[in-house]
């Protein structure tokens, strides 16, 4: 029998941990969809953004917010959500399951993508992975992970724009 769910701090556990944390192999972002990438020599898992285009049947684990410090760089006004998480950090992602759900994952823009159309999402597009860690509209069997929750046009974004939508794993 499974375990109930229950809520820590605000965090939802359920059966067992659902977060990994591991270190930044490169330079990482809140939001992006990530994977293991290796170990280090202690077994700490190495964790780098998608490098695929509609990876198919990939572990969803989406890169969150450091929680030491969770504030603001006091020489700037970025938020820590746009912050870069530099490479060899120890990061937390958080690994989605069925029905669970996200903010501010990131969407691609769309002159990044072959199809600018990609990134114009309605609530209910079925989600995939673009190569730079960030999703896009997908139509490839095998390759939905998540369902969008709300409708964001990043179509015409200059490249690089990555924007952020909130999301449901499938």
């Amino acid at each position: 029998m499974g375990k109930s769910p229950a809520a820590i701090d605000g965090k939802r556990f359920l059966d067992d941990e659902p977060y990994v944390e591991g270190e930044a192999g490169e330079d990482l972002t809140p939001g992006e969809l990530v994977e293991q990438t290796g170990t280090t020599s202690d077994g700490t898992p190495i964790l780098a953004p998608v490098d695929s285009v509609d990876k198919t049947d990939a572990e969803v684990m989406l890169i969150e917010v450091p929680s030491t410090p969770p504030l603001r760089n006091a020489d700037t006004t970025t938020d820590p959500i746009d912050d870069t998480i530099t490479s060899g950090t120890v990061v937390q992602a958080m690994v989605l399951r069925s029905g669970d759900t996200a903010q501010n994952a990131l969407l691609a823009s769309g002159t990044d993508l072959s199809a600018a159309a990609d990134a114009d999402i309605s609530a209910g597009d079925i989600l995939g992975s673009y190569s730079d860690g960030s999703l896009k509209a997908t139509t490839t069997a095998g390759a939905g992970l998540l369902v969008a929750t709300e409708a964001v046009d990043n179509s015409g974004a200059a490249a690089g724009e990555r924007a952020r939508i909130n999301v449901r794993r499938i």
